[in-house]
């Protein structure tokens, strides 16, 4: 056996039949490449984890063609008692139990438990120079320095603990609870660190960026002020007088990325010229040249992760860089044409490769559970449930892609707003009455088809999933229409009932701008600037988290620019007309429609069965041709994956 992997598909490589119940209690059947695998072997799989509407999916997709031997079909539960399941089921299919204590008998299972896939990618692969017995504590010695490479023990120094926890929060490992206090405990017992707030740099990203960030306008203005007392500023090494884990050039590469993909924000007010070069990532003039060199570097960046395998996790990264690339250009506003090509070029290969890994891959998205972050915006209620937090407040900045976020997030970020920031996948076709009406409802949008043409039900439904999940429809609000004009508390419902404990927040303001975008994305960058300058997403966001709140920030789907192709003309024919996709009643329609004009058919993934879906390829739109806009709708890595952020005080 070459993976794990094997070992689960192994159980499916004989005969097949019809139905499968298969007993996954570790989730090995949510990995990417199993999914993946399964669909390429035409074996769909649906979860059993709420019975209404699991028995709603398999009667009106599943039923008939499993009795009428169809398709192959998995039926997943966490469930090991197999009585708990549906006694139809239990004739119709054979069952399977899928357990890590199984391929790794050796190890605590309780701990080997909480690893993602990825890291049993790596156990996997070293698993036979384990020779512990299945205790706790030697699983967890074992996984560290073979699995993550990280040997708390050998972290001695300021420097030795900067390089890790830059290393470590870059790389987003998420480290199960158990290994991260045992990290956290040897760490405390050091007494180099003991300054150091290491149980909160260790657990949280945002603070350990937050406290970096503090660190290096600190550290800039003793460089700069003892420059002046150097006799040779020309020679770099005089700038070492400083005792500082900055000092040491492991650090201080590690953190220059940091610098240029925006996650620490360089700092103003300094002239580079009196500063060493190393310096330079964390300093910012805003002049064209400074804008240029990070351009370039993030171009340099993006590239690179394109050449290696693409995984919905990566390309959630490359939202995240290719949107600071888009504020960035659109800062500049240059007439550079090398700047504008290779920021064109970047966007074609980006749009290109993500086109071809949806039609691969997005198929099985929705099947991933929603922890550590939810992948698809649906699955964003239920991770916030799972939190059992005491109050809790989303705000959904409708049409918001990564590209106006990075320029949020700069805002946020210069009001001393702390962000913990993931994305999210959105739900195609891209549009506000799916995709939106999917976050606050909690469910796949062939559940609401009688809704999915509207946003009228969407309080109802937001209701309706706490209700489920034991809050009482009294204690949630929901408004929407929000953004305009001046902030008043007066007119937000969470700010003015003591009893609310959930609330959803709907911002429309960019979504309004970006229906009205005649300058494209150079002119929203500068209207959205306008707007945030009111202070109206500010005020919103203090308010809350003072009222108690834990405050995340999302959005249902993003936009992007295009160009248009003519207006189709279908009448009654067609249901639904977005300017970057149209849903037609009938498939035939839709199918001449594709041919005629050289688009793009959408697959039926959970979305109702009479809906035909067409859409706008590259940068298209179905608007008079030859005129620019800013729309979604369609499958661009802007429209599809938005953020979703955790804001803090």
């Amino acid at each position: 056996m070459v993976s794990w992997r094997d070992e689960v598909i192994e159980v499916f490589s004989n005969q097949v039949p019809t139905l499968y119940l298969v007993s996954d209690p570790d989730g090995l059947l949510y990995d990417e490449l199993v999914l993946k695998e399964l669909k390429d072997r035409k074996i769909e799989m649906v979860d059993i984890k709420d019975n209404i509407n699991f028995r709603y999916i398999f009667e009106s997709k599943y039923r008939s063609a499993v009795v009428n031997k169809l398709l192959t079909l998995v039926i997943r539960t966490d469930s090991t008692d197999y009585n708990e399941l549906p006694y139809d089921l239990l004739n119709m299919g054979i069952q399977h139990k899928l357990s890590l204590s199984n391929i790794f008998p050796q190890m605590s299972y309780p701990t080997i438990k909480q690893l993602s896939t990825t890291d049993l990618d790596v156990l996997y692969t070293v698993y036979k120079q384990y020779q512990g017995s299945s205790s706790k504590i030697e699983t967890i010695r074992f996984l560290l320095n073979k699995v993550y490479r990280i040997y708390p023990e050998l972290i001695e120094t300021t420097s030795d603990l900067m390089k890790f926890l830059l290393s470590h929060h870059y790389q987003k490992v998420h480290l199960p609870e158990e290994l991260e206090t045992y990290i956290i405990e040897t760490l405390k017992q050091n007494v180099m660190l003991k300054p150091f707030p290491v149980e909160e740099m260790v657990r949280s990203r945002s603070y350990f960026y937050s406290y970096l960030q503090n660190e290096w306008d600190e550290y800039v203005s003793q460089l700069v002020n003892e420059s002046e007392q150097v006799n040779d500023p020309v020679n770099s090494q005089s700038y070492y007088h400083t005792e500082h884990s900055f000092s040491h050039p492991d650090v201080r590469r590690l953190m220059n990325d940091l610098f240029y993909e925006n996650k620490l924000q360089p700092i103003k007010g300094y002239h580079k010229e009196k500063l060493p070069s190393w310096t330079h990532p964390g300093i910012v003039t805003d002049t064209n040249d400074d804008l240029k060199e990070r351009l370039y570097k993030l171009n340099d960046i993006i590239s690179e992760k394109l050449e290696h395998g693409l995984s919905y996790k990566s390309w959630i990264e490359i939202a995240s860089l290719y949107g600071e690339c888009g504020y960035l250009f659109y800062q500049m506003q240059s007439s550079d044409e090398e700047i504008r090509s290779k920021y064109n070029d970047l966007s074609n290969r980006v749009n290109e490769q993500f086109e071809i890994w949806m039609f691969e891959n997005y198929g099985t998205l929705y099947n991933i559970p929603y922890y550590p972050t939810p992948v698809m915006v649906d699955k964003i209620p239920h991770y916030l449930e799972s939190l059992k937090r005491d109050k809790v407040a989303l705000v959904v900045l409708d049409g918001m892609n990564f590209m106006q976020w990075s320029q949020i997030k700069q805002y946020l970020s210069n009001n001393n707003i702390k962000v913990q920031e993931s994305g999210t996948f959105a739900w195609v076709p891209t549009l506000t009455s799916i995709s939106r009406q999917a976050i606050f409802s909690g469910k796949l949008p062939m559940m609401f088809s009688d809704s999915i043409h509207t946003t009228n039900k969407e309080e109802k439904l937001w209701k309706t999933f706490w209700e489920n999940s034991g809050i009482s429809r009294q204690k949630v609000s929901y408004q929407r229409s929000l953004g305009q004009g001046s902030f008043k508390d007066t007119q937000i419902e969470a700010l003015n009932k003591k009893n609310i404990n959930v609330a959803g927040l709907v911002v429309d303001t960019i979504d309004e701008l970006t229906h009205g975008a005649i300058q494209g994305h150079k002119g929203m960058n500068a209207e959205i600037d306008i707007w945030l300058k009111d202070n109206y997403l500010l005020e919103l966001i203090t308010r809350l988290s003072k009222a108690g709140y834990s405050v995340f920030l999302t959005s249902d789907h993003g936009n992007t620019e295009c160009v248009g192709i003519g207006r189709l003309s279908d009448g009654v024919l067609v249901h639904s007309k977005g300017e970057r996709v149209r849903i037609y009643n009938d498939q035939v329609t839709r199918d001449e429609r594709m041919k005629e004009y050289s688009l793009t058919n959408w697959p039926k993934i959970a979305i109702p069965e009479n809906m035909h879906v067409l859409l706008a390829n590259d940068n298209k739109a179905f608007i008079p041709k030859g005129q620019h806009a800013v729309s979604h709708g369609s499958i661009s890595l802007s429209e599809v994956i938005v953020p979703f952020v955790e804001v803090k005080l």
